[in-house]
C-alpha cells in the first residue's frame, strides 16, 4: 500500500481493517429467533464490522432436533450478511463437538473421541510370581518402578496372552499400566490426532453443509472460528496411543519404559526425558487439531481464527503445550476476563506471527469481561495492540454496541499496523524446553478449570514486561526452531531472516532455563565471540535439550556456558549482583542474579537492575521515551485468575496502565504506535533512531498533521527529536519517512550533553 493509499485509507479504513463482532446467537428454544438477529445484524453493520462470528449460548446441548433452529439462523445470518457486505465465520461451538462425538459413540465409534492418560498400579513384593490380566485399554507402556533407587524395570517382555506373568526381584516395586483411555465425561474430540481431528471438524460443518454451500462459494461465508484449544481433559491427561511412535521417530528410542517420569522423579535424567516427552505432547496439538484447522479452512477457502485456552501462558506448557508452534497457523492472543487479564498471551502470539512469517496478530478481545466501561475496554484494546496485536474480534457489551468511533479508532489502527515487518533491537529465547521439563502430570478429583503453576524459576514473562514497561524498549521472543532454522549471526548482529518479517537484533536475553538446544547454544555463542550483546537472568543452563546417556551433550552445554558467562557465573556456590564478560570483538555478556519475588510467587530480577544492564551495553536503541512512566514489574500479569482477581488491579498495576509502543517498517516508511493507558499524561520527548520528517496520524479523529522535528547525535547516532504529548487514555501514530538527503546537517544537530542541559530531569537515564 502506498503513501497516498494508506492515506486515504486512513480517513476511511477498509473492510478489511475492521473489527469482527462475536454475536451471540438466541437459544435455539427462543420464540424470537428471527427478529433478535436481525437486530443484532443491524447494529454490527452500521458499527461497520467486517465480519460477525456467531456464538451459541454457553452451556448450549444440541441434539437432532435442536439443530433445526440453528441452521434457521445460519441461514438469516448468511441472507442478511450477503445484502450488508459482511462476512459470516462458523465458530466450531463445543455444543457441535460434543453432538458430533456423541452421536458416533453412541454407534459405536470411538475413534473421535478424546483419549486420556490413565494409570492402574499395585503393590508387589520381593519373590512373588505375578499371574494377572492386563488392564482393557491401549497399552503403553508397562513397568516396575522402584522409587528406592529409581529403577525402572520394562516389563512387556513378560506379556502372556494378555497377562503379566512375572517373578518380582529384591526390593520395593511397583507394577504400572500406563494406557489410553477414551474420555467419556469431557465429550470432546481427539485433538492430539489430526485424523480425529480433521474428521470431527468436517462432520461439524457438514451439518450446515446444504446452507452454506452458495455462501462459500460467493465468499460471504469468510472464516472458520474456535477457541478453548488446549490440554482440556481431566488433570490435563490428553494423550493418544500414537504418542509413543511419534517420539521414536523423533529422537529415536522408545518412551515406553520412561512414562513414570510424566508424574515423578525417575532419577538425574527425569527434566531430560520429561522434555522430550512434553515437546512431542506438545507437537501432536500442533499437528493435530491446529493443522487439521487449517488444512480444513484452506480446504473451503475459509481463513482460520480462533484462541487457545488459555491467556496466562507463562506456564504455557501444561494448558496448551508449546504455545507459539500452536499459534503459528492463526497468532492469536485472548483477553479473559478482567482488564489486563491476557497481556502477556500477545508476546507469544506476536512472536509466533514475526518468527514464522504471518502478517497478522490476531485477539479476541473483552471475552467475559466482569466490567464494560468504555474506558476500560479503550485502555486494553490500546495495550493489545502496542504489544503486537493488528486484527481483533471483539465482544461487544453495551458499552460500545451503538459506538462507530470506538470502531472507527480500531479501523485505523489495524490498518497501519497491518502487514510491514516488526523492528526491534531486542530478542528473547522461549524457554520451551525448560517450561517441558517442569510438567508433572497428575490424578485428582478436582472439578472445573484447572489453573497451572507457574515454575519457581520461570521469569521469562516478567522479564518481557521488565523490558517493556520498565525499560521502554520493545523485543520480540524466538522460538528455538526458530533461532535454529531462521536466523543466522553477523557482526554481532543477530538476524531473523524471513521473507517479509525479517528482523535484525543487537541483543539477545536468555531468561532463566537449565536447558537449553545445542544447535541453539552454538548460534549464542557465534553472535557473542562476533560482538554480540547477551542479557541472562537467574540461572544459566547446564542441560542439553539433546539429551544423551553419556552426559557429553551436557558437559559441552556447560563448557560454552561457562566460556560466554565467565566460571563465577556458573558456580551456584558464588552470589553477586551480577557477572560480567567481555571479548575482544566486543561481545558482552552479563548474567544477573535474581533479586526479588513476583507476585505469583516466582522469582524474579528487578526491572530497574534489567534497564541498567541494558544501558551498559551502550547500544544506540530504537527509540527512547525519556520521561516515560516507570512500571516496576510485580509479576500480577502472570497470575492465573483467582489470585489476579484477588490482588486487585490496583496493586498489581500502578497507574492503572502503562506506556508502551510498536514500530512497524512498512513499504518503505517508519510507522510508530504509541499508546498511554496510564492516568498520567505523558508530554514530553520522544527520540527516533535515524534522520526522520515526521506526521502525526491520530486514530480517533483521522486528523493528520506535519510536525516539526529537530536532530542530534547520541552514541554517534543520528536520532530526530520530537515532542510527543499523550493524554491518559489516548494513542498516537508517528508515520516517519526517511530524510532527504543533508538532513541534520552539523549545525542542526544538538549534542546529547545540550539536550541532557536542557532536559536534565527528563533525559537522567542517558
Amino acid at each position: 500500500m502506498s503513501y497516498e493509499e494508506k492515506r486515504a485509507g486512513f480517513a476511511k479504513p477498509a473492510p478489511e481493517y475492521r473489527p469482527i463482532a462475536y454475536l451471540e446467537l438466541p437459544a435455539p428454544d427462543s420464540e424470537h429467533i428471527k427478529a433478535d438477529i436481525l437486530r443484532e445484524m443491524a447494529k454490527y453493520s452500521a458499527l461497520g464490522c467486517q465480519a460477525v462470528i456467531p456464538q451459541l449460548p454457553e452451556g448450549t446441548v444440541l441434539d437432532e432436533a435442536g439443530l433445526a433452529p440453528v441452521r434457521e439462523m445460519y441461514e438469516i445470518l448468511l441472507a442478511v450478511a450477503e445484502e450488508t457486505g459482511m462476512k459470516v465465520g462458523f465458530h466450531l461451538d463445543s455444543a457441535f463437538e460434543h453432538a458430533v462425538v456423541q452421536t458416533l459413540t453412541d454407534l459405536g465409534e470411538t475413534a473421535l473421541c478424546a483419549k486420556m492418560l490413565d494409570c492402574r498400579e499395585y503393590l508387589c513384593t520381593a519373590g512373588e510370581k505375578i499371574d494377572r490380566p492386563l488392564h482393557a485399554g491401549e497399552l503403553l507402556s508397562l513397568v516396575a518402578f522402584s522409587e528406592e533407587n529409581d529403577r525402572i524395570l520394562d516389563l512387556r517382555g513378560y506379556i502372556r496372552e494378555g497377562r503379566l506373568v512375572f517373578e518380582v526381584p529384591d526390593g520395593n516395586w511397583v507394577i504400572r499400566e500406563y494406557l489410553a483411555l477414551p474420555d467419556t465425561e469431557s465429550g470432546a474430540a481427539n485433538y492430539l490426532s489430526y485424523e480425529a481431528s480433521y474428521r470431527y471438524i468436517s462432520a461439524a460443518f457438514s451439518l450446515f453443509e446444504r446452507i452454506f454451500t452458495p455462501y462459500l462459494e460467493n465468499g460471504t461465508l469468510s472464516l472458520l472460528s474456535y477457541s478453548e484449544i488446549g490440554f482440556n481433559g481431566k488433570n490435563r491427561r490428553n494423550w493418544d496411543a500414537s504418542f509413543n511412535t511419534l517420539f521414536r521417530t523423533r529422537f529415536g528410542f522408545d518412551p515406553a519404559p520412561y512414562y513414570p517420569a510424566l508424574f515423578t522423579y525417575i532419577g538425574k535424567d527425569t527434566r531430560h526425558i520429561k522434555a522430550m516427552m512434553m515437546t512431542v505432547r506438545a507437537s501432536m496439538i500442533q499437528h493435530g487439531i491446529m493443522q487439521a484447522l487449517y488444512d480444513f479452512a484452506t480446504k473451503m477457502g475459509l481463513s482460520p481464527f480462533g484462541s487457545l485456552s488459555e491467556p496466562k501462558l507463562t506456564a504455557c506448557s501444561f494448558p496448551v503445550g508449546d504455545a507459539m508452534l500452536n499459534n503459528i497457523y492463526s497468532p492469536c492472543a485472548l483477553y479473559d476476563k478482567a482488564y489486563l487479564y491476557g497481556t502477556n498471551s500477545v508476546k507469544i502470539a506476536a512472536g509466533a506471527a514475526y518468527n514464522f512469517d504471518n502478517r497478522q496478530v490476531n485477539a479476541e478481545l473483552f471475552r467475559h469481561y466482569s466490567r464494560h466501561d468504555r474506558e476500560r475496554l479503550c485502555r486494553d484494546a490500546m495495550n493489545a495492540f502496542a504489544r503486537g496485536v493488528n486484527h481483533a474480534a471483539l465482544h461487544f457489551p453495551a458499552e460500545i454496541e451503538n459506538d462507530r468511533p470506538f470502531c472507527d479508532f480500531i479501523s485505523r489502527v489495524q490498518l497501519m499496523l497491518r502487514g510491514g515487518r516488526h523492528v526491534a533491537d531486542i530478542a528473547m529465547l522461549y524457554p520451551i524446553y525448560f517450561l517441558h521439563s517442569e510438567v508433572n502430570l497428575y490424578f485428582s478429583s478436582v472439578k472445573g478449570y484447572e489453573y497451572p503453576a507457574t515454575p519457581g524459576t520461570a521469569d521469562y514473562m516478567t522479564l518481557i514486561n521488565s523490558v517493556s514497561f520498565y525499560a521502554g524498549h520493545d523485543l520480540t521472543v524466538l522460538h528455538p526452531k526458530a533461532l535454529s532454522t531462521r536466523c543466522h549471526t553477523a557482526n554481532g548482529l543477530l538476524y531473523l531472516d524471513n521473507d517479509k518479517n525479517h528482523e535484525c537484533f543487537r541483543v539477545l536475553i536468555l531468561p532463566c532455563s537449565p536447558i537449553i538446544s545445542l544447535t541453539n547454544l552454538h548460534l549464542i555463542k557465534r553472535f557473542y565471540d562476533e560482538g554480540g550483546k547477551l542479557l541472562a537472568t537467574g540461572g544459566l543452563p547446564y542441560m542439553a535439550f539433546e539429551w544423551d546417556e553419556s552426559g557429553e551433550n551436557d558437559r559441552e552445554v556447560q563448557e560454552t556456558v561457562r566460556e560466554i558467562f565467565g566460571a563465577d557465573a556458573c558456580n551456584p556456590h558464588i552470589m553477586r549482583d551480577f557477572c560480567y564478560q567481555k571479548n575482544a570483538a566486543g561481545g558482552e555478556a552479563i548474567f544477573l542474579y535474581f533479586n526479588d519475588s513476583a507476585m505469583d510467587g516466582t522469582q524474579m530480577v528487578r526491572s530497574s537492575t534489567v534497564n541498567e544492564a541494558l544501558n551498559t551495553f551502550g547500544i544506540p536503541f530504537d527509540l527512547y521515551l525519556p520521561a516515560m512512566p516507570r512500571l516496576e514489574t510485580t509479576g500480577s500479569l502472570n497470575s492465573v485468575y483467582p489470585e489476579f482477581h484477588t490482588i486487585g488491579l490496583h496493586r498489581g498495576v500502578p497507574g492503572n496502565g502503562m506506556l508502551t509502543h510498536i514500530h512497524k517498517r512498512v513499504d518503505g516508511d517508519d510507522i510508530y504506535y504509541f499508546s498511554n493507558t496510564t492516568n498520567k499524561e505523558y508530554n514530553h520527548h520522544v527520540l527516533l533512531r535515524g534522520a526522520h520528517t515526521v506526521e502525526e496520524w491520530n486514530p480517533f479523529t483521522g486528523e493528520i498533521v506535519a510536525r516539526n522535528a529537530k536532530f542530534f547525535t547520541y552514541k554517534n547516532t543520528l536520532y530526530t527529536d520530537l515532542r510527543l504529548t499523550l493524554l491518559p487514555n489516548t494513542s498516537v501514530f508517528f508515520y516517519a519517512k526517511d530524510a532527504a538527503p543533508g538532513a541534520g546537517k552539523p549545525e542542526e544537530i544538538r549534542s546529547i550533553d545540550a539536550l541532557r542541559s536542557e532536559h536534565a530531569m527528563l533525559m537522567s537515564e542517558f
